[in-house]
């Protein structure tokens, strides 16, 4: 029998036996088979008649999630399957349905950019998910909320449902039973933070991230977070981790130009520039060239078209420099009308004005080659100068509108914002994980008396803990009150006095000896400590404490 490409003879004996198969056994198959697309086909058929034959709408409403799946790449026919589901499943009291038809429909939507439709959609699906307290939706619709706040520029908002969502999984103890949910909110949390250049706490959720994806059997998000590692190396200026985190991305990628692969083609050939490999970064940059189109252009990419532009102006390459300022100034007008419906203010390297601009200096260089296509230019030049123009008079408009509640509102947080205790510039923001891991290690090295040691240095101590001078510095000025110096000296002063108290050996020590065995190297720094302490040198303390 004829085998097809991914598949086995094994496999197509288990197709033939299809109708002995339970719902669940059939579920099963189709997780381990999805990319059998024959295989797949019959299972589909198989699972929706049979459950339609026995009249059990739940399953049949799977059946239709299986066929969504089959077709997520096609969201205007995988739309119809979830409105099939949302049908089949009105008036069910159920912890699944109709909550999962509106969520995978709100998600189709937004990827259909039908914003507002989309927000509709998973404010019902997580009405029905709270009254049948499905975690796992409660989670995923808000998580798909906050990728949705992301997109309308609404990005502190975001940042704060990851963060929830983030608190969500860890006190109520569900992040082995969630652990996609877990690895998908540890990855876009660290995505934010990265876009508020808070690169060390991205970092830190980062590896939490990885280190759980790569836990179990099969990694959840591996790919999508290997390429945010590299994203977050490169703006560390860590360029050869980061150049090998997005190859690695790359690889486990699916082929098909979606945002995430695009966004790594563009940060890898950052990346490649930073290590003065010209030619392989702009081979990536012409690939985002490539598979951009009108439906796809997102703002995030169109980096790649400016740094196309600039090498080719450097090579002297007029044709193909025109060619990408006439695409990129089409582009950007498609996306100032759509983000104008938004509200978004779009922020430019290039603003259209001066590509505009550059773009007719470039014909008049190469008007001779083709009149025609300067008619065309010109004329759209003229569309676009038009277009942008709206835009800013509908932006001035509503600036104008919100200027007086937004100035009344700084007002009210002036007094608050006066209160709040100046930062160090050099200070950086600490995850609170981070944060008590620290703490916790420092509680075990004043436990096992490790401060005792000569030698103890800021450097030595952080790595001793495996942190950094940065983080283990602010840790103990802010929790601690003191800082590094005086943290070391007060705990060796404090087993010292404690000594004088409990060991009578200890107290006939010379000075120069309980220095040394309390941790100091010279005596006077050690008199000098013990006196800030307690108000008197150790000979004096030593007399009242025999008298006492």
């Amino acid at each position: 029998m004829p085998t097809k490409k991914g598949g086995s003879e094994k496999e197509y004996s288990v197709s033939d036996s299809l109708d002995y198969k339970s719902f669940d056994e059939l579920r099963t198959l189709f997780i381990k088979h999805y990319k059998d697309s024959v295989f797949i086909n019959k299972l589909s058929n198989t699972y929706l008649i049979r459950a339609k034959k026995n009249k059990n709408r739940i399953e049949i409403a799977n059946g239709y999630q299986i066929f969504f799946e089959m077709n997520v790449n096609n969201p205007k026919v995988a739309l119809a399957y979830t409105d099939s589901m949302i049908n089949i499943t009105k008036g069910i009291k159920n912890e699944f349905y109709p909550a999962r038809g509106y969520l995978l429909k709100g998600y189709l939507l937004q990827r259909l950019e039908k914003y507002n439709e989309a927000l509709t959609s998973y404010l019902i699906s997580k009405k029905h998910a709270e009254i049948n307290q499905n975690m796992s939706h409660i989670i995923a619709i808000t998580h798909n909320i906050a990728i949705l706040k992301s997109t309308l520029g609404k990005d502190e908002e975001s940042l704060e449902i990851y963060k929830k969502n983030l608190k969500l999984l860890s006190t109520e103890d569900t992040i082995d039973k969630f652990r996609s949910h877990y690895i998908a909110t540890l990855c876009k949390l660290s995505d934010s933070y990265n876009l508020f250049k808070k690169y060390d706490t991205a970092h830190f959720y980062l590896k939490k991230g990885i280190a759980s994806s790569l836990s179990r059997g099969i990694p959840h998000s591996y790919s999508e977070l290997l390429s945010s590692y590299g994203v977050n190396s490169y703006f560390r200026k860590d360029y050869t981790v980061a150049q090998d985190s997005l190859k690695k991305s790359l690889s486990l990628s699916q082929k098909s130009p979606y945002t995430n692969v695009l966004i790594t083609y563009l940060y890898l050939g950052k990346t490649l520039l930073q290590l003065n490999k010209e030619e392989k970064a702009i081979g990536y940059l012409k690939k985002i060239d490539s598979a951009v189109h009108i439906p796809n252009y997102i703002l995030e990419t169109r980096e790649a078209f400016t740094l196309l532009i600039d090498h080719y102006k450097k090579k002297e390459d007029r044709e193909n420099q025109l060619r990408v300022m006439e695409k990129l100034i089409k582009l950007d007008s498609s996306l100032s009308i759509k983000h104008k419906k938004l509200q978004i203010d779009i922020i430019k390297k290039y603003d259209n004005v001066q590509l505009i601009k550059e773009k007719e200096q470039l014909i008049h260089s190469i008007k001779n080659r083709s009149k025609i296509k300067i008619y065309q230019l010109w004329f759209f030049g003229g569309v676009t100068i038009t277009l942008i123009s709206l835009g800013y008079f509908y932006y001035y408009k509503k600036r104008k509108k919100n200027y007086e509640r937004a100035y009344q509102e700084k007002l009210l947080n002036t007094e608050h914002l006066t209160k709040k205790k100046t930062q160090k510039t050099k200070d950086i923001e600490l995850a609170p994980e981070l944060r008590d891991d620290i703490l916790k290690k420092l509680e075990d090295f004043e436990k096992n008396r490790i401060y005792l040691k000569n030698d103890l240095t800021m450097s030595k101590v952080a790595k001793k803990l495996k942190t950094n001078s940065t983080y283990l510095s602010k840790i103990i000025n802010i929790n601690k009150q003191k800082n590094f110096a005086n943290y070391i000296n007060d705990l060796r002063i404090e087993y010292c006095v404690e000594q004088i108290k409990k060991n009578k050996k200890f107290r006939h020590y010379s000075i120069t000896s309980m220095a040394k065995e309390v941790g100091f190297n010279n005596i006077q720094s050690f008199v000098k400590a013990f006196y800030k302490k307690n108000g008197c040198n150790p000979t004096e303390y030593i007399k009242k404490s025999d008298n006492k």
